[in-house]
């Protein structure tokens, strides 16, 4: 039986591709995603901020795991920092960070750094153990590391 999740997957738009490939790794661990991420390829020609941020918020406030994907190029993305801060703030989302291959510690976003609950490599079952509720931390290459040092993190 599928486990039903919806999920918001922040990420930078040059690595939209991973968005179906973190589905798929989840499909192998038995989730039935339901995705309600904006990916950059369905345009909606919006420009206006505040529009844009109309449009996320109800995505966020909708889904129950906000997944960030950490590329090369996160870090430097204002509307993912902005996204995972609009996340922190408005209920109890779980947000997890999640590896890409080819990306460092250099690359978290800080919103991350602030509110995450978890930090993981590219690894079905460390992805699935981070959604179900475990705070692991883990460092680029899956080895675990010390938490960050998060507003939202449990002693």
């Amino acid at each position: 039986m599928n486990k039903k999740i919806n999920v918001f997957v922040s990420h930078y738009g040059g690595d939209e591709e991973y968005i179906s490939k973190f589905k798929s790794l989840l499909l192998r661990q038995n989730y039935e995603v339901r995705d309600g991420s904006i990916v950059e390829s369905e345009p909606n020609k919006a420009n206006n901020k505040e529009y844009i941020k109309s449009l996320i918020r109800k995505q966020i406030d909708w889904a129950g795991k906000i997944i960030v994907l950490i590329g090369p190029r996160t870090a430097e993305r204002e509307w993912v920092n902005w996204e995972i801060e609009y996340a922190a703030h408005s209920g109890d989302k779980r947000i997890i960070g999640v590896y890409l291959q080819g990306a460092t510690y250099a690359d978290l976003p800080a919103a991350l750094s602030e509110y995450g609950d978890a930090l993981v490599a590219w690894n079905s079952d460390k992805v699935s153990a981070a959604i179900e509720g475990e705070n692991i931390w883990q460092d680029c290459d899956g080895n675990t590391r010390p938490p960050i040092d998060s507003p939202r993190s449990t002693c």
